[in-house]
């Protein structure tokens, strides 16, 4: 994994500089978050964490959790071992792996934009965006599933696009990391039709490597599903890799009750912080069904949902102040860089740049949007779709560089830019709205 990250970028003193800082204000960020969430766990990360005790304590096979894969508490439990023993000391050391991670993707994905056209805008640009978020670098101290399911979905991305797949070792990598995925986060599984189809158009459009090897090493990998098959069989007699509840047709119907979806950690609150559907309609229709029974009002929920994914609110996954002052930057800051990425996209565009690797970032997080959108959505879920198209963030910030002297292009750059934030924010207080506790004006 590490060797497709080797450097070739000559780096000026100017540039270390501004490395230097970018890293060091990421790390700043992870230690805040670290020393802020280490001190409790909640929730879903209770249940992940008690069943990688459980794991140490009766084996891998014996475990029974009807809502959970295996990997996500396995690898809890494989970091609970270097400790000793308690919950905060092995949060910490879990977290530090997960930042680990999160920094080798963010570098991929920096590597393989800067090997599309070599600038280092576009380099140093992903670095900024990827690095300082803090969204994600928080994220990275939960013991959750999303960010470390998205970034093996992402660097099993980049092997799948650019390396030699006749190589056993790529293809291994491609497959092992995508089902790991899957295992960590069962809605992963969209990801697996996805790859699946972009495979496909390498073969027809590039022609650089037999799929034979490839589709030999993607069979005989799936025998990381056997421990989850096998417990699902034995625990609940059901012949299933996944989890053994339905849930895909559950959030099915949550999707129409609620807009979104988050929980709140504040002593005294409902944690269920419920952003209600507004619309009239059956509570116990799903998706699918109001598709066919009322098709503006799919829309509408469904458009409302696909916005969820872009518009994260509060930093903190577990909500510890409802107060809008306190989430009105960072969401600021992403809409930015949110408009970037679309600007990258134009700029590939207008230049007629696009290859089969942008098209496919694109494939990848539309598909994957379609999907998720007609789930009960959480701010979380926007990850995967996020650190796919930061690929074109860079371009972006290109484009509006190119045209830094033409002051009716950087009018209407910003004029568009200011548009995208406005209507963004009145989105937002719409959804905020539904829930009756959140306040935006007094």
């Amino acid at each position: 994994m590490l060797s497709n990250m080797k450097m070739d970028i000559k780096l000026l003193k100017k540039d270390w500089i501004l490395l230097s800082i970018i890293s060091l204000i990421s790390l700043t960020q992870f230690i805040y978050f670290v020393d802020q969430n280490s001190v409790e766990n909640y929730y879903d990360e209770k249940r992940y964490y008690d069943i990688g005790i459980n794991i140490l304590n009766s084996g891998l096979f014996n475990i029974a959790d009807d809502l959970r894969t295996y990997l996500y508490p396995f690898l809890i439990s494989l970091f609970y071992i270097f400790t000793d023993g308690q919950a905060a000391s092995v949060k910490i050391l879990f977290s530090v792996f997960q930042f680990i991670i999160y920094l080798i993707t963010v570098l991929m994905i920096a590597r393989t934009a800067y090997d599309f056209q070599k600038r280092k805008t576009v380099f140093f640009t992903i670095l900024v965006f990827g690095l300082l978020n803090p969204y994600l670098i928080q994220s990275t101290t939960l013991l959750l599933t999303d960010l470390l399911a998205s970034c093996f979905l992402i660097i099993s991305l980049m092997y799948l696009l650019k390396s030699d797949l006749n190589k056993l070792s790529n293809g291994a990598i491609v497959a092992s990391l995508l089902y790991a995925a899957v295992l960590i986060r069962p809605s992963s599984a969209i990801f697996m039709i996805l790859f699946f189809l972009i495979a496909l158009y390498r073969v027809a459009i590039i022609k650089n490597f037999k799929p034979i090897r490839f589709i030999i090493i993607g069979l005989l990998l799936l025998i990381l599903f056997f421990p989850q098959l096998y417990m699902n069989i034995t625990k609940f007699n059901h012949f299933t890799p996944l989890i053994h509840i339905n849930l895909l047709e559950q959030q099915s119907v949550w999707a129409t009750q609620l807009l979104k979806y988050g929980t709140v950690v504040i002593d005294g609150e409902n944690p269920g912080l419920r952003y209600v559907t507004p619309w009239i309609m059956n509570n116990n229709i799903s998706m699918f069904q109001l598709m066919s029974s009322d098709f503006f009002v799919f829309v509408g929920v469904l458009v409302v949902h696909i916005f969820g994914l872009f518009d994260w609110g509060y930093v903190d996954t577990y909500i510890n102040d409802l107060a809008v002052s306190t989430r009105l930057l960072p969401s600021i800051l992403l809409y930015i860089q949110w408009f970037l990425i679309g600007m990258g996209v134009l700029y590939l565009k207008l230049r007629k740049q696009h290859t089969f690797m942008t098209v496919s970032l694109v494939i990848a997080s539309v598909g994957y949007a379609l999907f998720i959108a007609t789930t009960a959505i959480e701010s979380r879920f926007g990850y995967p779709i996020y650190l796919i198209m930061l690929f074109f963030s860079g371009f972006g910030v290109q484009y509006i560089y190119e045209y830094i002297y033409n002051k009716k292009a950087l009018f209407y750059i910003f004029s568009s830019l200011l548009f995208v934030i406005c209507i963004s924010l009145y989105f937002s207080y719409f959804i905020d709205m539904q829930t009756e506790r959140i306040i935006w004006f007094k």
